[in-house]
């Protein structure tokens, strides 16, 4: 019975050993074959916004602010795009029933403060040191700190009295880079 026991675990091993040779794959050169970053969008920030479901009311917001063109510029900017679930919190918190509820100069403010005026890719190697928080000018004329942590997640002003998560960072449309957030962020003080 033992040496039954051993004979099936031998033809076993050796069934799994050729098993692992024979899935191997050569490699044809040793040199590096560069891939196209699987991040470029291939479109404006305002294409991408318009065609995902989780972006509807930031769209609602553009369109109800005239303010397509800040989204389809050719000047290169950082874009952060608020979700739903980010406006749907704001709109609770401030007690407005809906985005139309919200004077158009404050959804400026918001949308303008949500738009750097540099190129903020995380996968940068200038801004490769983790959680050193670097000030940007945004649209609004006011400064937001980018930076990220060891694990490369991105960071809205950290080292402040309030700091937020980017959910997905290092998308590449035509004109920029877009980090998508769920919350609405917004000026705060540097701690000290």
């Amino acid at each position: 019975m033992k040496r039954i026991k051993y004979i099936v675990i031998f033809f076993l091993c050796g069934f799994g050993t050729l098993s692992l040779f024979s899935s191997c794959e050569i490699q044809e050169s040793f040199e590096y074959d560069y891939a196209e970053d699987n991040s470029k969008l291939n479109m404006s920030a305002w294409t991408y916004i318009q065609g995902k479901d989780s972006l509807s009311l930031l769209k609602q917001v553009i369109l109800q602010c005239k303010d397509e063109a800040l989204y389809e510029r050719t000047e290169k900017a950082t874009f952060i795009l608020p979700t739903n679930q980010a406006f749907t919190a704001y709109l609770k918190e401030n007690k407005y029933d809906n985005i139309a509820a919200i004077p158009v100069p404050i959804l400026k403010d918001i949308l303008r403060y949500h738009i750097v005026k540099a190129i903020v890719n995380f996968s940068d190697p200038a801004l490769a040191p983790s959680n050193k928080p670097i000030a940007y000018r945004t649209e609004k004329g006011e400064i937001m700190y980018l930076s990220h942590t060891s694990t490369y997640v991105g960071l809205i002003n950290e080292g402040t009295n309030k700091q937020w998560q980017i959910r997905t960072s290092n998308l590449v449309p035509d004109n920029g880079v877009i980090h998508v957030v769920d919350h609405i962020v917004f000026l705060s003080e540097k701690t000290k």
